[in-house]
């Protein structure tokens, strides 16, 4: 009977004894886990806030690119209408000063547009919108307020052919206006005029006023050719050369004025 009772008192320990441990591993226990969900909660809060984060980055990039977009198209269309209204200022007063040049020339004056030109032959050539019902005949002279364009060398009914001072082919008598020097012009393509045989030891210098002859009846006298860029002697060595800036830029011509010849 004692035995028995020692029995149970041994059992009751040791179901006291585990209580004891369950209670003190389930402390720590449940700290652990609160622990843990408290990381995943934090872990998957941070991730859902970046995430949302970039989704905004990326909405503003794209507003922004956008924006931008719309910004260089006004850009661009300002800048072709500021070139435009440019392009007419520039016209209108290219116009103004060759009909007052016109108004005070001795001679009749065809205004006239250049109508075509060709890539072939863009050094040598433009067609004016004027021809023989208009007055233009053959080796009239073509001009503007600034200098001299060049020649005209066929015509039909309503247009006619201009080789312009930049072909090789065209000559035009000048004079260096400061030393009154006579010599002949002839074109160099899209490079500088040139003028041959000019005596060594001539007193010209850079920036001189080149101006038309004007004796042969067809190129208006003291009219503007250019100016001299630069002076070199000839291979030979027997003569210089003058290379020279014309007046007028026959690459990008629009109106002009056309002079029957006297």
């Amino acid at each position: 009977m004692l035995s028995r009772s020692n029995d149970q008192a041994e059992h009751i320990a040791e179901a006291v004894f585990l209580v004891i441990i369950l209670i003190m591993l389930a402390g720590p226990a449940s700290g652990f886990l609160m622990t843990a969900s408290t990381w995943v909660s934090a872990g998957l809060t941070k991730s859902i806030y970046q995430v949302k984060s970039t989704r905004d980055l990326a909405d503003k990039v794209f507003e922004s690119t956008e924006r931008i977009r719309e910004l260089e198209g006004k850009l661009a269309k300002t800048e072709i209408e500021l070139a435009t209204i440019k392009r007419q200022a520039r016209d209108t007063n290219n116009l103004r000063k060759m009909l007052g040049l016109r108004d005070k020339m001795s001679r009749k004056a065809v205004a006239a547009e250049v109508s075509a030109r060709e890539p072939d032959n863009w050094y040598e050539q433009v067609v004016l919108d004027k021809g023989q019902a208009d007055g233009v005949v053959k080796g009239s002279a073509v001009i503007t307020a600034d200098g001299v364009v060049g020649q005209v060398f066929s015509t039909s009914e309503h247009a006619c052919v201009v080789r312009l001072i930049t072909d090789p082919e065209q000559k035009l008598g000048v004079v260096i206006k400061r030393i009154g020097l006579p010599g002949i012009i002839s074109g160099n393509g899209p490079n500088l005029a040139i003028i041959d045989y000019v005596p060594v030891g001539t007193n010209v210098d850079v920036g001189d006023k080149i101006i038309c002859y004007g004796k042969g009846g067809a190129f208006p006298d003291n009219h503007p050719v250019g100016e001299v860029a630069s002076i070199r002697r000839d291979t030979n060595g027997a003569s210089m050369q003058i290379d020279v800036k014309l007046a007028e830029n026959c690459f990008d011509l629009d109106q002009v004025l056309v002079l029957p010849p006297i």
